[in-house]
């Protein structure tokens, strides 16, 4: 005669998303921005010529992303001039990454100490000795000018706005 079963109580796991120590509440795996290893952001130059730019990038809140831009930057200006974008997560190399999808947002230039060192930590929390390596390639490519001195902070729309390419 076989001893009767006895049902083992199970426990159910619900993974929690890792957030970095001292990092706000949108920083955490699973986060679309938080998980891109760069991000792409296509803005228009002129009439019917776009410019892709590669960038490091920590998430904001509601969505939205951030990313550092020097002052001096031909970028920068044509952003504050014209703030459409398209933006799409990317991988190590900055090319699309494999799945990702572009979306549509407008960037708003911010030129505040404090919240360049707030981004700046972050990306320190999220790429760790690539920034280094990014300060440097900065340094060598366009020696003073300083680094990172403005925030790029990028709205994304549900819809796309106008074409950038017009």
């Amino acid at each position: 005669m076989t001893a009767p079963q006895q049902l083992v109580p199970t426990a159910t796991f619900h993974p929690q998303p890792y957030t970095p120590p001292g990092a706000p509440s949108t920083w955490h795996s699973g986060s679309l921005w938080w998980d891109a290893k760069s991000v792409l952001v296509t803005r228009p130059l002129a009439p019917g010529r776009i410019a892709t730019t590669p960038h490091l990038v920590v998430p904001s809140e509601r969505g939205q992303l951030a990313f550092l831009l020097s002052t001096h930057s031909a970028e920068a200006q044509q952003l504050d001039q014209d703030p459409r974008v398209v933006v799409q997560a990317g991988d190590w190399r900055g090319r699309p990454a494999l799945g990702s999808r572009q979306h549509y947002g407008t960037a708003r230039i911010i030129c505040n100490d404090y919240l360049s060192a707030q981004i700046r930590d972050g990306m320190r929390i999220k790429y760790g000795a690539k920034t280094v390596f990014a300060r440097m390639a900065h340094r060598m490519a366009h020696g003073a000018v300083p680094y990172g001195d403005l925030v790029a902070i990028v709205e994304l729309h549900p819809q796309g706005p106008l074409m950038i390419g017009s």
